[in-house]
């Protein structure tokens, strides 16, 4: 499960941290996913021949499906600065 950051904040205050700054980047992560599904083609080849297909193929679908997720908006990643 992926908490919100709403679910995140009201959990952190209930263990008495108070949520002093918040960064999402999730746009930023899309487009690694993307590099990262780009170079990971790059050796289709190589990668087929020492793990089959359905290894390439199950890896690249997750590559793109998690890109479109946070390039979309559905999903976000973030950095939270709590203090006691």
């Amino acid at each position: 499960m992926l908490p919100s950051p709403e679910i995140f904040r009201a959990h952190a205050e209930q263990a008495g941290f108070k949520l002093v700054k918040q960064h999402m980047f999730g746009q930023d992560y899309a487009k690694t996913l993307l590099i990262w599904a780009e170079r990971f083609t790059a050796h289709k080849a190589s990668i087929i021949h020492e793990k089959g297909l359905e290894f390439f193929r199950s890896w690249i679908f997750y590559l793109n499906y998690c890109a479109a997720a946070f390039a979309c908006g559905r999903i976000d990643v973030g950095q939270f600065t709590l203090q006691k």
